[in-house]
């Protein structure tokens, strides 16, 4: 009986399957929230009217994001459900002033963007701080948030709706 043998296609193809599947488990988290935003099925999700939910808003539109510190100096927001990196539900064409509270050790900085355009940014929050800024949701669609020095911990999704 003939042996099968493997040639260069198949070895690149293999190969490019093994590295997409590896790359798909390190971001699926990521990615399970945005398809959960999408959906508007996310546990984490919040209406602008309430105040209870994943998002803190009042009747000035101010958000609260807290920079948690977790084991081994890995970082997440936190808001004041405490929910870890919520999704935030924004209505377009309203501004939202967003305070950012540090009580960690280091340095925070909130960046908005989509598809690696940043948009929107706090600068940084030094440790122990608070910082406001204004958000203008101009646009409907699906974005990002991030923290400039964490990126890869302290990362979320805002959906802007029309209404």
């Amino acid at each position: 009986m003939k042996k099968p043998q493997l040639n260069k296609k198949s070895l690149e193809s293999c190969l490019l399957l093994l590295t997409l599947l590896i790359g798909m488990t390190y971001s699926s988290p990521y990615f399970v929230q945005l398809i959960m935003a999408k959906k508007g099925m996310s546990e984490r999700t919040t209406d602008l009217s309430s105040t209870s939910n994943a998002v803190s808003l009042n009747a000035s539109n101010a958000i609260t994001l807290n920079a948690l510190e977790l084991k081994n100096e890995t970082y997440r927001w936190q808001n004041a459900s405490q929910a870890i990196n919520p999704v935030l539900h924004l209505v377009a064409h309203k501004d939202y002033v967003i305070n950012i509270k540090n009580p960690t050790d280091t340095k925070h900085e909130l960046i908005i963007g989509s598809n690696g355009t940043e948009l929107a940014k706090s600068n940084s929050v030094n440790a122990g701080k608070n910082k406001n800024f204004n958000f203008n949701a101009n646009s409907t669609g699906i974005f990002e948030y991030h923290c400039e020095y964490h990126p890869d911990t302290m990362r979320g999704i805002i959906e802007i709706t029309p209404q």
